[in-house]
């Protein structure tokens, strides 16, 4: 007999939302291991206590982010769809099942009102319960970075004075508006109004600028002056985004594409939890090495950190790095590009610096005295006379110059030579291999699972307040494994890359060495006639059976065995599929 289901629903009266979650749900963990009341006292000096009506709960309002952030959802929109419908949300929030959910629009008019400094607070705070639970070693620094899109077309920029005019236009009329509005309300208020108001103003004084915010103020401005100084113009000095201003052209891959977007900076702890100190997003025409300084001199005197050591790739091995780590007493594990390798001509290395006479000496036994300074590349350039190289036999493999050959010598060269001493270490080389394995998969985990590929808001601020969201999440997930959740999956493949790689399935193995030893057969059979040709494409098929063998070898991670054999998905094994596909 043909069965058919009605759509007949009734009104549950006894029925209680804490008893439709289940006890070993994600966010049971999350509300019983993470007490949320601090950001209360983050968020009092930003609403008024004699008047206004009831704001949302601050502790509600970062739930929600956590839950984004978790989730990996890139919209507010989309995240209160899917909070009014899920039960575990509702719950972790607070809201009953009969309860409305705070609006959307809500959420973006909560995070203007506390403005930067307040995530940053988050932040902070987020590092030092990572610090009391003992997940910070402080005696190692990682620095990277990486580059995030913008969430700005770079196909529709328009000049820099254009804009700028449009923004003094735009500041004239709302000047003229609010003339209007003072005018309008010219009445005075009454005495007890007014004397609200001045205890309102008395009790919430303005926040004063943190120093975090202040240090992302600093490098909000594209217009850095380096070596090239002001004679070199960017395209960014002369066209920007109306969608996002504060964004700049940055070259994607290898392809030579450009896009608009930011650089993203971390600083990252040595200790095996990986806790990142420090997160700043710059313009992406601000290079990785600039705020370097800044980051690790912030992290140490507000976590109260003695690092020995600072771990960077060659983008970070400038001379300014280099000195400001040595004088404030951290080793400078930073290497340096080696220009004079592309040239045939002697490599200054080669020319003895007597510091007696402050001279350099020749390999043919001249001597290059000091002739001018450079104070913008913070160099003394020394020359040779020029009578005694033309004269000297060796002059085509010294120098092309008609002056003489000029040997530059850095300001800092006393700590160049002392961190070029650090690359011939052992422990230099264990930090360079620690490095590799360090900071970038952090990238790659927020990318990957919690929208960092590309920025959702717009302005220099806005995205520092993401990133620093990001950074905090990241962050609270090694602060709840260490509190007990462990390995356990979590949301949206949070927990993907911690996860332990389990073994494949023995049948994984066992189709791999089948098709690989019949691989082997075929190329080795004598080919009477094989040309060159027919050898490459041989080695094309080889690398791709490989390649695909290996991928397969890891696909067969989130199922098990049977999958292999029938094709059949392993129900208990779906969650693990979402973490591996």
């Amino acid at each position: 007999m043909l069965g058919r289901k009605e759509r007949v629903f009734k009104k549950h009266i006894a029925v209680s939302l804490d008893d439709l979650v289940p006890e070993d749900n994600f966010y049971r963990y999350v509300e019983a291991k993470l007490d949320l009341n601090f950001v209360r006292d983050l968020v009092k000096d930003s609403y008024s206590s004699q008047m206004g009506r009831p704001s949302i709960d601050p502790v509600v309002f970062f739930k929600l982010q956590l839950i984004m952030f978790f989730e990996g959802i890139r919209s507010e929109r989309q995240l209160m769809r899917m909070v009014k419908m899920r039960l575990d949300h509702r719950w972790y929030i607070g809201y009953d099942l009969d309860e409305q959910v705070p609006n959307h629009s809500a959420l973006t008019k909560i995070r203007q009102r506390y403005g930067l400094d307040t995530f940053i607070r988050f932040f902070e705070k987020i590092i030092d319960l990572c610090q009391t639970a003992g997940l910070i070693w402080g005696q190692e620094l990682y620095f990277d970075g990486t580059k995030v899109r913008a969430n700005a077309d770079a196909n529709r920029l328009v000049p820099r004075y254009y804009l700028e005019a449009l923004q003094t236009v735009d500041g004239h009329v709302q000047g003229l508006f609010d003339a209007g509005l003072d005018t309008a309300a010219a009445s005075p208020a009454g005495e007890d109004d007014q004397a609200v108001i001045e205890d309102d103003v008395q009790s919430n004084p303005a926040p004063r600028t943190s120093i975090r915010e202040r240090l992302i103020n600093k490098y909000r401005d594209a217009r850095q002056v380096g070596a090239h100084g002001t004679s070199y113009e960017r395209i960014s000095d002369r066209k920007v985004s109306a969608t996002d201003p504060d964004a700049t052209l940055m070259r994607v891959g290898n392809t030579g594409r450009t896009m608009l977007g930011y650089h993203t900076h971390f600083v990252v702890d040595g200790g095996k939890a990986r806790i990142i100190l420090g997160s700043l997003v710059t313009p992406a025409a601000i290079m990785d090495n600039t705020p370097m300084l800044d980051m690790v001199r912030y992290s140490r005197f507000r976590f109260h950190l003695l690092p020995t050591i600072a771990v960077g790739d060659t983008k970070y091995g400038t001379a300014s790095n280099i000195a400001g780590l040595e004088q404030d007493g951290i080793r400078a594990y930073l290497p340096r590009t080696d220009y004079a390798t592309r040239s045939r001509l002697f490599r200054p290395d080669w020319f003895y610096y007597d510091p007696q006479t402050d001279c350099y000496i020749c390999p043919r036994g001249y001597e290059l005295h000091r002739h001018k300074l450079d104070n913008r590349d913070q160099v003394t350039v020394y020359r040779a006379d020029h009578y005694h190289c033309h004269a000297c036999q060796a002059k085509a493999r010294c120098t092309t110059s008609s002056w003489g050959r000029a040997i530059r010598r850095s300001f800092f060269q006393e700590y160049l030579e002392r961190a070029a001493e650090y690359r011939e270490t052992d422990a230099y080389q264990k930090a360079m291999r620690k490095r590799q394995v360090w900071v970038e998969p952090l990238f790659g985990e927020a990318k990957e699972w919690h929208g960092m590929e590309k920025f959702r808001l717009r302005g220099h601020r806005k995205v520092n307040i993401e990133a620093m969201l990001i950074a905090a999440g990241l962050n609270l997930k090694r602060l709840l494994m260490h509190r007990g959740w462990g390995r356990r999956y979590g949301p949206a493949g949070s927990w993907a890359l911690v996860l332990p790689i389990p073994t494949p399935p023995a049948e994984a193995y066992c189709l791999f060495l089948k098709y690989f030893t019949m691989l082997l057969k075929y190329i080795s059979k004598p080919q009477p006639s094989i040309n060159s040709s027919k050898l490459f494409g041989m080695e094309k098929i080889y690398c791709f059976f490989f390649d695909f063998f290996n991928k397969l070898v890891v696909y067969c991670h989130s199922y098990s065995p049977a999958v292999i054999i029938t094709g059949l998905p392993d129900s208990s094994t779906t969650n693990r599929s979402a973490v591996y596909k």
